[in-house]
This record gives structure tokens, sequence and C-alpha cells, in this order.
């Protein structure tokens, strides 16, 4: 997996474009890819897989959660969440994560 330090991102919640936050213009504070992720997890009922560890916790680096590896820029190149319990549609949000090969 990548390396990003966790001491230099924002907690999750402000990276969605919280009035009066601008934390979201910050690339390094809010990664893209970490909200693109958050929104697979929801659209594909990641609170009903079998193994969400790290997802969409407030202060988890997306490279640090299961299943998602990065290059080390911190950009998604894979995602292995197979056998994982998935259901609901894959979020169109997939096709953003312009580094990903293999799913």
């Amino acid at each position: 997996t990548g390396q990003h330090n966790n001491d230099e991102i924002a907690p999750l919640s402000l990276c969605n474009n919280v009035r009066g936050f601008e934390f979201f213009r910050d690339p390094t504070l809010c990664p893209p890819e970490r909200n693109l992720l958050r929104k697979i997890y929801f659209e594909a009922k990641g609170q009903e897989w079998t193994n969400s560890t790290g997802w969409v916790g407030e202060y988890n680096n997306h490279c640090e959660w299961h299943g998602v590896h990065c290059n080390d820029e911190g950009q998604v190149i894979k995602l292995t969440l197979g056998n994982g319990g998935l259901s609901g549609r894959i979020s169109g949000a997939i096709g953003d994560l312009r580094m990903l090969q293999t799913v």
C-alpha cells in the first residue's frame, strides 16, 4: 500500500464540502480518492460487507482500508473486495479512480 501520513489528512466529515470549511479543496488534506471510495462504499452497501475494516473511518487514510491498494502517491491502483458481501450497484465513481488497474 502507498504511504500517506494520517496526520496530514482532515477528518472525512470535513472533506465533504462542509460550509465554512474548505479542506475539500486541498488534495493533501482531503485526497479526492478517499471521497470517491466513500461513495463506492455506500452505494455497494458497505455497512453489510463482511470486512469493511477502516472504511469511512474519520481519520483513516484510504490506503489503509481493507481491500484498497495504493501506489506511493496514495492513488488507488487495486481493489480486492470480492467475496465480502458486496451488493447494490457499482458506483460510477469507480471510473474516477484514474490509476485503478484491478478490481
